[in-house]
């Protein structure tokens, strides 16, 4: 502020204390204490003036919201609060990135029921729904995804651990969570690791984006840990995701590993028949089959609708069917590129140009792709069959109808099913009138027959002429304007000339004869 309104608020203060203690010293006790209160509201005055109030506005701030302190601190013992506090460097969202709520952020381990989240600006405070428990000892998870008033969100969480008895258990139960289907790790999947001889204290925690998950300070005790996808983030297990669990006798560390799958009483039934040729089918069931049954052609009959049994080969999963054929292709192309390689050294081209050079360059990208897919954990046991390929030995034929069987296919809860589905058999090839290449070839020479009109045919060739017994006399001079008639290789008598406009003394055009002999007399000469 400026200096004459500064001077007008904030009196001098040498000059306020020298007069008051004067007059505070002579004048009598019921002024006394009137001449105190002024003295404290002026000091009040000059203390409020002293005081620097930052401008409004600045810099944007973004960084994301940091933790400045715990309320018990971590690893307390022996600590009774009415709610667990976190204190943040500034204001936080009501409604943070992700959720619509600020509770879907904090677990408190061990559960009872959802926990009371409170937002005081600043800080958060938490807490069970039926308090904390004696002698039990509490770990409360802080998910990412704190966020401030400029939207900057919080991409990591932190761990809150204190007890209320007098001990903190060194424990740990490391594991991690795989969709057993499709053999990848279950993000984000819900655990729980209950006590068998109390079902009610529940400790939970939540898997990262790898499917790692890790329970730590657990009292030593009998633990049925269960894992699942929570797909509608309701932190319960319904009957449509996919599970599996585990018991655990913990008693220091134990490493445990989950294969979550969905969990039905039914066995695995035909889904879809793919015929790739006449002679393969490639059949997907709706669930997997148990991995430990063999897949083989005994379990599939196929028969046409006169009853006609067709012959199986083979049948093997999908799995195994692609990687041989990826095999098979894989040593042809080496091959191939080695009888490149030797026929372009011996022609005395550059070896970097060569087509194994190609190869090997894009196998060294292909490995460095492996590398990474290396890093991503894959479960230990092999994945169930959802997919059968099925070689026949005799061809189908085109538009026909046959049946499937799938003859008792186990499920993984060892359900065993019989299925069955109607499929025809491969598809006609297409004609070259229903291509459309073909279609637009013959539009394009309809459009050029409309330009030009008809097609021009080739000329007609002209009749072939005898050849002449005499060579002509004499070359013509002028063409003439008609040819005349072929004459016959021996006439009697020589041919009519064709009027021309040429002079009388130029022969006709064409082949000239001999000229003609008159008959012999049949009178002797004398």
């Amino acid at each position: 502020m400026g200096d004459a309104r500064h001077a007008a608020w904030c009196p001098d203060p040498r000059t306020v204390h020298g007069v008051n203690r004067r007059r505070v010293r002579f004048a009598p006790p019921g002024r006394r204490f009137v001449l105190f209160g002024a003295a404290a509201a002026t000091a009040a005055v000059i203390a409020a003036c002293a005081g620097t109030i930052p401008p409004p506005g600045g810099p944007i701030r973004k960084e994301a919201p940091i933790i400045l302190s715990f309320f018990p601190e971590t690893s307390a013992v022996n600590v009774h609060p009415r709610a667990a506090v976190i204190q943040f460097d500034e204001v936080v969202s009501e409604r943070p990135s992700g959720s619509t709520e600020l509770s879907a952020l904090f677990l408190v381990s061990p559960r009872s029921g959802d926990a009371n989240v409170a937002w005081h600006r600043s800080h958060i405070s938490i807490s069970p729904k039926h308090g904390f428990r004696p002698n039990t000892v509490y770990t409360i998870t802080m998910l990412p995804g704190i966020t401030d008033l400029h939207n900057n969100v919080r991409k990591i969480g932190a761990v809150l651990t204190f007890s209320t008895g007098p001990t903190i258990p060194m424990t740990t139960i490391r594991g991690r969570v795989f969709d057993w289907q499709t053999a990848l790790p279950a993000a984000r999947a819900f655990i729980q690791a209950i006590v068998e001889k109390d079902t009610s204290v529940v400790y939970v925690t939540v898997a990262d984006s790898t499917g790692a998950f890790v329970l730590r300070h657990l009292p030593p005790d009998q633990y049925l840990v269960r894992g699942f996808v929570d797909a509608n983030n309701n932190r319960v297990l319904d009957r449509i995701e996919i599970w599996d669990s585990t018991r655990v006798n913990l008693t220091d560390s134990t490493q445990v590993e989950l294969l979550a799958f969905l969990h039905d009483t039914l066995g695995p039934r035909i889904a879809e028949i793919n015929v790739r040729d006449s002679v393969t089918l490639r059949v997907t069931f709706d669930r997997g089959i148990d991995s430990s049954q063999a897949i083989t052609a005994s379990l599939f009959t196929i028969k046409a609708k006169d009853s006609t049994v067709i012959p199986i080969t083979s049948a093997r999963s999908a799995v195994d069917y692609d990687s041989s054929l990826a095999m098979i292709a894989r040593g042809h192309a080496d091959s191939t590129l080695r009888a490149d390689s030797i026929r372009r050294v011996d022609s005395g081209l550059a070896s970097r140009d060569t087509a194994a050079a190609r190869e090997r360059r894009a196998r060294l990208a292909a490995r460095h792709d492996s590398i990474v897919r290396a890093r991503i954990p894959r479960p230990s046991r092999r994945s169930p069959v959802k997919e059968v390929v099925i070689q026949l030995g005799t061809p189908l034929e085109t538009g026909k109808y046959y049946r499937l069987d799938a003859i008792d296919m186990r499920g993984l809860q060892g359900k065993t099913h019989t299925s069955d589905r109607i499929f025809s058999g491969p598809k006609p090839p297409p004609s070259d009138s229903a291509h459309p290449r073909t279609r637009a070839d013959s539009a394009r020479q309809a459009r050029n027959r409309g330009k030009t009109g008809a097609v021009a045919q080739p000329p007609a060739q002209p009749p072939a002429t005898p050849p002449s017994t005499t060579p002509p006399t004499t070359p013509p001079t002028t063409p003439p304007t008609a040819a005349p008639p072929t004459p016959s290789p021996t006439p009697s008598t020589p041919p009519a000339p064709a009027p021309t406009t040429t002079p009388p003394t130029a022969p006709p055009a064409g082949p000239a004869t001999a000229p003609a002999t008159p008959p012999p007399s049949s009178t002797p000469p004398s």
